[in-house]
């Protein structure tokens, strides 16, 4: 790598760090999320509008489509394996179903975020 690319990509944050941090994807400041899925209005650091680049509509449906599809196949797979009470099956993908979910919308728009935002040159 030389001296160039480090300045260019110096203080931005990664994908992971921007879905599961909330950080910048240009100052690296925390705040990227308004909500568990939802983006801010604008980094309080630097300003960079992130409403304005955030995927709404259909497009998510890729996302949350498959995502559904594989936590219904491990809850019929878990079932078949260990037989737990109702109470414990709704218990457990209570709580298991909102976090996967939410984690993968979050990545999926933080990367289409970066991308947008590479693509229209302000990272």
């Amino acid at each position: 790598m030389n001296q160039g690319d480090s300045q260019d990509t110096k203080g931005q944050s990664g994908l992971t760090a921007t879905a599961l941090f909330g950080l910048c994807p240009r100052c690296a400041a925390k705040g990227t999320w308004a909500g568990p899925g939802a983006l801010a209005e604008r980094c309080g650091a630097c300003g960079l509008e992130l409403e304005l680049y955030e995927p709404r509509g259909r497009a998510m449906y890729l996302v949350v489509l498959p995502v559904t599809i594989l936590l219904v196949l491990a809850a019929v797979k878990l079932d078949e394996l260990v037989q737990l009470p109702v109470w414990a099956l709704i218990a457990l993908w209570g709580v298991i179903v909102p976090l996967v979910v939410t984690v993968a919308l979050r990545f999926a728009k933080a990367a289409a975020l970066i991308a947008r935002l590479e693509k229209e040159g302000l990272i």
